[in-house]
Parts: C-alpha cells; sequence; structure tokens
C-alpha cells in the first residue's frame, strides 16, 4: 500500500480519515487515462485512435481528471480502512479534495463505523408469559365480517331513505358562495348512519327519496386542518341517485359451502377460531421478544451511526405517507408538519436501530447463521405459496439485494427464537 493514512477524528460510531495519494500513483492513473483515450479517441479531422497526444489532452483534459479523482478516491478510500481495520456500514462523506497533477492527492473521509458493543445478560431473562384465548365473540364477529362480506344489495322502491339504508348520490359544496373541486363527488356510495359522511348531511337524507336535491349548510369546526375552510359554513347540494338495501346471507350450511372451501358452518367457525389464535399467538410472540429486547438494552450504553437512524426514519416516513396517500390524506388535514412527524419517529428508529445492532452481535457470539441452502428453501417457499403472482418476484428474489433482504430477516427470526428459546417464561 502506497497511500498516507491518518485518522483526525475518532468516536464511538465514527472516524475522520486524511489520506494522501501519492504523486506518482496520480501520474500513473492520468497516463493510463490518456494512453487508453489515444486507441478510441474521435477528434474532427482525425481518424479514431490516429489524433495527436497534445490535442487529445487540450480536449479531454477536465474528463480525464474527474475520471482520475473519482477513481483514485474509491481505490485509495478501501486501501485505507482495510488498512486501518475500519468496518465501514455506510458510505463515506468525502471532503477537502485536493487535486492536481504532479503532486500528492488528499482527501478526508468522514467514516462511519459500528459501535463496541459490550453484551450484558441476554439469557434467562424472565417475562410473564400471558396466556391466549380465542374469544366466542371474537368468532362471531370474524363470521358477520365474512357474512357482511356475502351480502346483496337489492334496489329500494317505492319508499323513502330510513338509517341502515345504501344511497348512491353526487354532492357539491360551496364555501362563499363559490364551488370548491374538493367538495365534489359523483356517484358517491355510501350507508345512511354509518358516520362516514357529516351528520347534517346523514340527517338530512333520511326521509328522501330518488331524484330528492337538497341543500345541506355543514359548519366546519374553528380547528380544522384545511385553513380554507375552518370556521365557515359550507353549503352542501345532494342530489339522490338510488337507494339499496343490505340482505344478509343466512348462517347455515349452505353460507358455508357458497364460500367454496366448507361443508358445514362449524368447519367455518373452526377455521376462524384457528386463525385467531395463531394470530394472538404470534401477538404475544412479538410482546414477549420486545419485552427481552427492551431488558437486554436497558443494561446497554452505547450510541447508534447517525446514518442508520437517519435510513430508519426515512422508512418510517416513507410508509406513514404511504397510508396518508392511501386514504386521501395530508399533513395539513392531520394538522402537522412534515419535520414534526419525522422528529416523532427518530425516537422509534434510534430503538430500532440499536436492536438491530445487539441482535447483531449477539447472532455473532453465538454463531447463528443462515445458509445459502436455507435461503433458497425459503424463496421457494414463499414461490408456492403466491402461485402465479411470484412471477413477478422472481428477478427480485434472484439479486443479491433479495437474497440479503431475505438472509438478514431469516437471520432475524433466528436469534429471536434463540432469545425466547433462552429466556425465563413463566
Amino acid at each position: 500500500m502506497d497511500i498516507k493514512v491518518d485518522i483526525l477524528e475518532e468516536k464511538a460510531c465514527k472516524k475522520v480519515l486524511k489520506i494522501e495519494v501519492p504523486s506518482d500513483r496520480v501520474l500513473v492513473e492520468i497516463e493510463n487515462m490518456y494512453s487508453n483515450l489515444e486507441k478510441v479517441a474521435e477528434i474532427p479531422g482525425f481518424r479514431a485512435g490516429k489524433a495527436p497526444r497534445g490535442l487529445i489532452e487540450k480536449n479531454f483534459k477536465q474528463k480525464v481528471e474527474k475520471d482520475v479523482l473519482e477513481k483514485l478516491i474509491a481505490s485509495a478510500y478501501l486501501d485505507a480502512v482495510k488498512a486501518k481495520n475500519i468496518n465501514p456500514i455506510a458510505y463515506p462523506q468525502i471532503a477537502d479534495v485536493k487535486f492536481e497533477p504532479g503532486k500528492p492527492m488528499e482527501f478526508t473521509a468522514h467514516v462511519e463505523i459500528r459501535p463496541d458493543i459490550k453484551l450484558g445478560k441476554y439469557k434467562g431473562i424472565k417475562v410473564k408469559k400471558e396466556p391466549v384465548e380465542v374469544k366466542k365473540e371474537d368468532v362471531e364477529k370474524s363470521l358477520n365480517y365474512m357474512r357482511e362480506r356475502q351480502a346483496d344489495f337489492a334496489p329500494v322502491e317505492g319508499r323513502a331513505i330510513k338509517d341502515g339504508d345504501f344511497v348512491m348520490i353526487d354532492f357539491q359544496g360551496t364555501a362563499d358562495g363559490v364551488p370548491a373541486d374538493k367538495l365534489k363527488a359523483v356517484d358517491y356510495f355510501c350507508e345512511v348512519g354509518s358516520k362516514k359522511i357529516f351528520p347534517e348531511v346523514e340527517s338530512a337524507l333520511i326521509g328522501a327519496k330518488v331524484g330528492d336535491v337538497k341543500d345541506v349548510p355543514v359548519e366546519y369546526k374553528k380547528d380544522f386542518p384545511g385553513k380554507d375552510l375552518a370556521g365557515k359554513t359550507v353549503v352542501f347540494k345532494v342530489t339522490v341517485k338510488g337507494i339499496k338495501e343490505k340482505k344478509l346471507p343466512a348462517l347455515d350450511d349452505e353460507f358455508a359451502k357458497d364460500l367454496g372451501e366448507f361443508k358445514t358452518l362449524d368447519e367455518v367457525k373452526k377455521n376462524i377460531e384457528d386463525g385467531l389464535k395463531k394470530e394472538l399467538e404470534q401477538k404475544e410472540k412479538s410482546r414477549v421478544t420486545n419485552v427481552i429486547i427492551d431488558e437486554i438494552l436497558k443494561g446497554l450504553d452505547f450510541s447508534a451511526p447517525q446514518s442508520l437512524v437517519d435510513g430508519e426514519v426515512q422508512h418510517l416516513l416513507q410508509d406513514f405517507e404511504g397510508r396518508m396517500a392511501q386514504q386521501g390524506v395530508t399533513y395539513e388535514v392531520i394538522g402537522k408538519k412534515k419535520e414534526e412527524v419525522e422528529k416523532e419517529y427518530s425516537e422509534i428508529a434510534l430503538k430500532r436501530v440499536k436492536a438491530y445492532l445487539v441482535l447483531d452481535e449477539i447472532a455473532k457470539v453465538e454463531k447463528i447463521e443462515v445458509s445459502e441452502e436455507e435461503v433458497d428453501g425459503e424463496i421457494r417457499t414463499f414461490l408456492f405459496k403466491m402461485g402465479a403472482q411470484g412471477d413477478s418476484y422472481k428477478e427480485y428474489l434472484k439479486s443479491e439485494k433479495g437474497r440479503d433482504n431475505i438472509r438478514n430477516q431469516m437471520t432475524q427470526d433466528k436469534i429471536l427464537d434463540f432469545l425466547l428459546k433462552n429466556a425465563d417464561l413463566n
């Protein structure tokens, strides 16, 4: 190794390296770059590969120096972390670059590293395991949900709307005498009494018939997140276009057969009970493992690399914004700024990163690993379960990133199972 490396700053999760590349290595890279260009460079008036060196240098000087700089920084950085036995966890921040042909090249690399974690007690942690019991009312609730999914909607004729009916309406809201597009809907289908629309509108619909048009004033609260509507009275013109009532199927063996998988209603109930039990058992397992992880973290004091925390915050934020988009909600509607939500997620992210680092350290100590054969098996199982839909995942699962994600999840599952097996559950 011909580079010079000095550690300018050293913290729990960060090192700042000053790296110097000797001038002769810089010149060799520049010469190699020009030599390659001489063979292929196309300059007007000359055949490819026949242009004079001086003309090539004049035309390609900036590009050559840029490419050489990038190549030297990448290679010198790798040499530096290897020389200092540093294991980075993220791409470095490069700064203070000094590059001039004929002189040594210098730059600093801000490198984030794993903290030194001295594990405390992680075996024999006492946790009270709660019994899992499926309640009869939960089975009935799930059964009724399935019944609702199988319901038919029959058109209503000859009577007015009553509570529990389903209506098809158009509406247009007008604020300050101006119709607003965001307060408009066509063929809006809703249940009267479900509280999914303004109570004033629901009240106005009771007793109405198909073809009726109602002007319904709605007062928006002063603290309503949308400032353009806060404290105002909006008049909604509501047109009734259709009325339907829900017809629920009888809960009998015929209902079970219509589901396609069962012969009797008792089989359906047993299937629901088994599913709910598995769900409760998984929730209890997650609760117990979270208690164990919290207990392990209590006795440890270490810093977490900021890049990992920032990355987890962004992951949480993207998930949150995705859910908002599905619900048609904005930051303005929830009355929060993006920065506020980021701050709330920062504590969650910090805890998650610390937990990940500790679990990873336990895996190293206990030699908990996932083999390539196990990854292959998990991929086969996943694709089998997905059936035809699995085709869209095949390329991703073949990629290094896809396999790494599966391996990481399987490793974490193994670690958590290890902690549960070695906990004092009572």
